[in-house]
């Protein structure tokens, strides 16, 4: 069951979503029994695919009554790459816009046509980013709330991402924009070891990223590429800014794991405190994939969001 793709282990309908670029995202939609709540736009973080998200809240959100759809962003899953041959799994994007543009299309052409109810986000790190920048820069979207857990809003402490912003203006700039970064590389031994990982401190919930990218070679995405870190900081610079973080005007739900060395808690409260409807919770002894972590943790967060769901 670990390694199924969503349409042998559910009903799923399965597409691919035609970009205006011509690119092309992966998605899912799933239904519950009966009249659903409402609808859930489910966004992975980096290296995650929709089994995966399937497995941390797809099912439960099901369970609770919601319609699902859950995509891939490019560069992701089984979505385009923006590289390819023996660059494949080198993660790397020009910009952040193209994903902010592939949303916008995909919300209209696939979420919309498919929505039942309320429509509510669900994101995971570089997809929570994505989704907060995709309601700053929409005001006028007709979505009910967010949840969004450890958004990627920092990379590491202040001095480590002041640090990637320079060096990886300098790499881009010189031309190393296609490399990787340094310390990353294509996914290896290392990155199998659960021992002192940043993730999560579940031991059979980390395997599932092993299991499918062995299952399934083309899933696997490597490290980050200079590019990608130039992208991602210029996105984040939108998402930093006071005046855009004090106008928005969704309920949010964010959750930050106490533990979380990725995008730590000390460097994304300081701008999570300025979303005036955010409720902003943090899970104790959580690292950084909170739905991916032991039990005790989930349980945690599944209590805010039903608590979120209900009010909504």
């Amino acid at each position: 069951m670990q390694h199924l793709l969503i349409d042998q282990m559910t009903d799923a309908s399965v597409g691919y979503h035609h970009c205006d670029d011509g690119g092309h995202l992966r998605y899912a939609l799933l239904w519950p029994k009966g009249e659903p709540r409402g609808t859930i736009l489910v966004a992975p973080g980096r290296r995650e695919f929709i089994e995966k998200k399937h497995l941390e809240v797809g099912e439960d959100f099901i369970k609770r009554g919601y319609r699902l759809v859950m995509f891939e962003w490019r560069g992701q899953g089984l979505s385009d790459r923006f590289l390819d041959g023996d660059k494949r799994q080198r993660d790397f994007v020009p910009d952040f816009t193209i994903h902010i543009r592939d949303l916008s299309s995909f919300y209209e052409r696939v979420v919309k046509p498919n929505q039942r109810g309320k429509l509510l986000l669900c994101g995971h790190s570089m997809g929570s980013h994505l989704f907060l920048r995709w309601l700053i820069e929409n005001p006028a979207l007709d979505v009910a709330g967010a949840i969004l857990t450890a958004p990627m809003l920092a990379l590491g402490g202040h001095v480590a991402h002041n640090s990637a912003n320079l060096l990886s203006w300098s790499a881009t700039k010189l031309g190393y924009g296609y490399d990787y970064a340094y310390a990353q590389h294509d996914y290896d031994q290392q990155d199998m070891l659960f021992d002192g990982n940043p993730l999560t401190h579940d031991a059979m919930r980390f395997a599932v990223l092993e299991q499918y990218f062995k299952a399934y070679p083309q899933m696997t995405v490597g490290g980050v590429t200079w590019e990608w870190i130039h992208a991602a900081m210029r996105s984040m610079h939108v998402t930093q800014r006071r005046h855009s973080l004090a106008q928005v005007k969704y309920p949010i739900l964010t959750m930050t794991g106490a533990r979380d060395r990725v995008t730590p808690l000390s460097e994304t409260q300081r701008y999570l405190a300025l979303l005036p409807h955010a409720e902003n919770v943090t899970i104790n002894h959580s690292l950084h994939d909170i739905m991916a972590e032991t039990d005790a943790c989930r349980t945690e967060a599944w209590g805010h969001i039903d608590h979120f769901l209900a009010s909504r």
